[in-house]
């Protein structure tokens, strides 16, 4: 079940006993947890809603708090957060759970709990006996990153609930500078309210005064100018970044990324592949990959092939020599490290 379609659900309607909430997107979880907490009346959360956090509480504190009958309510909600042995995760920890009492429970759970399980950024281990037995026995609640079409129809109804209006060209500006990432759009979304309470419609101007530009988004800029051999405009940007105390190996490894993606991009685009299956294979936000198709298709695999072992030689020189970075870009852009 998508996250979307679980937060339009009333509270009556959630019935199952066991859920796992998967999934990047933040706020969705977030939405999430707090919908399932609310389940729970505000007076009786103190004692009828339990919260355990994996990586400092026992499990077995967890399963036991499960089994209690509610008191005082008819209902009671356990959160498990961060259950890191659900994962391949062999990372040194403070505690060892024992997922056995956890197995026991999914066969049989408490009739008057509503159990849920939030994973991390992490997937969880399909080869685990409790992780077979979890995908059977729960509801899985994804909170996967919606792409930008879901975004833009979120932010549109939210603007409307508000009572505000936005131009479509500060909507566009708005998804384009937060790269269609819904958490960070709401949260500027929230600063865009409170800067248009008296016209009650949100400008794009508004949005280019308000919304920063992110470094990766410069160095998106960046990438597109030195593509297209714009080289003035390419010293401007790395000359202003540089003047940011951002650091010349960082913005190599970025530059290097984005030559990666564009690569990857165009050659799964040759092979069928859509929008979709490429984000999913990549492991990259749809809207990045949205990005990379538009840019791709300009560029020629050899001129990508060419810039990016182009940066690699670049990124050696900054690493091996005392050489002013500045003047090792300067060279790369002439086309230096091309042979």
């Amino acid at each position: 079940m998508q996250a979307t379609e679980f937060l339009t659900k009333k509270p009556a309607e959630i019935q199952q006993p066991i859920y796992l909430i998967t999934g990047t997107e933040k706020y969705l979880k977030n939405q999430v947890i707090a919908k399932l907490s609310n389940l729970i009346p505000s007076g009786l959360q103190s004692i009828n809603l339990g919260q355990f956090d994996m990586e400092d509480e026992w499990l077995a504190d967890a399963i036991n708090d499960a089994y209690s009958v509610p008191f005082m309510g008819e209902q009671r909600v356990v959160i498990i957060l961060h259950p890191y042995f659900l994962t391949a995760d062999k990372t040194g920890r403070k505690l060892n759970q024992d997922p056995v009492e956890l197995e026991k429970y999914l066969t049989n759970p408490a009739a008057s709990t509503i159990l849920a399980i939030v994973m991390d950024n992490q997937k969880i281990d399909a080869r685990k006996k409790i992780c077979k037995l979890l995908k059977k026995e729960a509801v899985q609640i994804d909170c996967s990153a919606l792409n930008e079409k879901e975004v833009r129809q979120v932010v549109a109804k939210k603007v409307k609930q508000n009572s505000y209006q936005i131009e479509e060209s500060a909507l566009n500006l708005l998804l384009q500078k937060t790269e269609a990432n819904f958490s960070e759009t709401l949260a500027e979304l929230k600063k865009l309210f409170l800067t248009a309470q008296q016209t009650k419609v949100i400008t794009q101007e508004m949005v280019a005064r308000l919304v920063p530009q992110t470094l990766e988004q410069n160095v998106f800029d960046l990438n597109k100018y030195v593509l297209s051999n714009q080289r003035v405009a390419a010293m401007k940007i790395y000359h202003d970044l540089l003047l940011q105390r951002e650091e010349p190996l960082k913005l190599n490894a970025l530059l290097i990324g984005q030559v990666r993606l564009l690569l990857q991009t165009l050659i799964l685009l040759k092979h069928g592949y859509s929008q979709g299956d490429i984000a999913e294979i990549l492991k990259v936000h749809p809207y990045r990959v949205k990005l990379a198709i538009q840019h791709s298709r300009i560029f020629t695999r050899e001129k990508l092939r060419t810039a990016y072992l182009s940066l690699l030689k670049l990124e050696e020189k900054i690493k091996t020599t005392n050489q002013n970075p500045e003047n090792l870009f300067q060279l790369f852009l002439t086309g230096y490290f091309d042979e």
